[in-house]
């Protein structure tokens, strides 16, 4: 199994979701990323990785392979590498 890794780039800490499309009894919560770090999710395939803001009310997200590494900037500076 691999994983999809998402990285905080901003000063600030942000809410962020991982579809479980690939992995069944993975965790498809909202979870909060401090700023400035790392977390990963165990999937097998393509997944949504998806980011909301404290007040939830702007969203934005990407579509990802498995490897890969999100890095999050603002919700409108989302970069896939």
């Amino acid at each position: 199994m691999g994983s999809i890794i998402v990285s905080n780039a901003s000063s600030s800490p942000i809410t962020v979701f991982v579809s479980k499309y690939s992995n069944s009894s993975g965790d498809d919560s909202w979870f909060t990323v401090p700023a400035n770090t790392r977390e990963s999710w165990d999937r097998n395939g393509w997944e949504l990785v998806a980011f909301k803001n404290a007040n939830d009310t702007d969203r934005a997200g990407v579509y990802v392979r498995v490897e890969s590494t999100v890095t999050f900037h603002s919700l409108s500076n989302i970069t896939v590498s």
